[in-house]
């Protein structure tokens, strides 16, 4: 499925550009070496990207061991 019509960028394209490390719509699009355009694809993005960053944040509330 196309996020961004614009500049043809696909679902997994976006995940792929997260996971090298975009943190904002203006970064997938760079990381695909384009420019945002009609900006209807910034919600989605912004949602993907939310996603991802709250499943890689530790559980609230989680226990942290320590050893000496």
């Amino acid at each position: 499925m196309y996020v961004c019509n614009c500049n043809g960028i696909r679902c997994k394209e976006v995940d792929e550009a997260i996971r090298a490390g975009a943190r904002k719509p203006k970064a997938v699009h760079a990381h695909h070496g384009c420019e945002v355009q009609c900006g209807r694809c910034l919600p989605e993005i912004t949602d993907r990207i939310r996603k991802a960053r709250s499943e890689d944040a530790p559980c609230a509330g989680a226990l942290t061991l320590r050893t000496a």
